[in-house]
């Protein structure tokens, strides 16, 4: 649609360049300016596809970002959890040997 509205809009604009009679250059004229709106409105629709396409692109990297500082603290909470429990099973290791000198 988008290609035959600007085929049409470039005859139009090479036949007026020939054409003397003021009306036939009016006419020729204002179904330019139409094919240039419909030109328009085809890339405004296709800008908007693709806002919307980035917006939902956008909506989903958050939630996985989201997801991953999620996994992030369990794994730190899991970490911090270790390294208590080494730390009390030493101390309880050194408490007992000393008990024993």
């Amino acid at each position: 649609m988008t290609n035959n509205a600007l085929a049409t809009s470039s005859d139009y604009a090479n036949t007026a360049q020939s054409d003397i009679v003021t009306q036939d250059i009016l006419k020729k004229m204002a179904i330019q300016n139409l094919q240039g709106v419909v030109i328009t409105k085809s890339i405004q629709g296709e800008a908007q596809k693709q806002t919307r396409a980035l917006a939902a692109a956008n909506i989903n990297l958050a939630d996985m970002s989201g997801r991953m500082t999620e996994q992030a603290r369990k794994e730190e909470a899991e970490n911090r959890g270790a390294a208590k429990q080494i730390i009390e099973a030493a101390a309880f290791n050194d408490g007992f040997w000393e008990k024993k000198k």
